[in-house]
């Protein structure tokens, strides 16, 4: 593929993925910040949501969650906008996927085996950023010219 080719519209399934966990991450956030229970048809939201892990500097780990979501959101944005050749938006959708994915990994495994409580909205997260991951994979390898930037002498010229 040159750098004039046409994006793939997967790159719009991303950004609608985003959004999703931008409004996950966003509820959880609130609800943090104004110390509300969560509606959980679980009893381990609001376990998760009050342990010590859910916090970072005093930070929700929701609005890191908020933050990731929106790069993801923006970045694919801007490459279903931009031609394949344009990577800008396309690294920055690669990298939050790919820290976000790694993140919501391991705080699955801290709230199974460390607080031993889920959280439907923690897992419904990591599920998206997860799913987000794979469609990046995906549209990443069908234009090419990403993959090539991260896997130097991958080029299927």
């Amino acid at each position: 593929m040159t750098g004039k080719e046409s994006p793939s519209r997967i790159w719009l399934l991303v950004a609608l993925v985003g959004l999703s966990g931008l409004t996950v991450t966003t509820y959880l956030t609130s609800n943090a910040i104004t110390h509300s229970e969560i509606a959980c048809s679980l009893d381990g939201c609001n376990t998760v949501l009050a342990s010590r892990w859910s916090r970072i500097f005093g930070i929700p780990v929701s609005a890191f969650g908020m933050a990731t979501y929106a790069v993801i959101m923006l970045g694919s944005l801007q490459a279903a906008q931009s031609p394949v050749g344009d990577l800008r938006g396309r690294l920055l959708s690669a990298g939050a996927t790919l820290l976000g994915a790694l993140a919501s990994i391991y705080l699955t495994i801290i709230e199974i085996i460390v607080i031993q409580a889920i959280c439907f909205y923690c897992v419904g997260s990591a599920a998206l950023v997860v799913i987000a991951a794979v469609l990046v994979m995906i549209t990443t390898r069908r234009e090419q010219n990403l993959w090539v930037r991260i896997r130097p002498g991958s080029n299927t010229d």
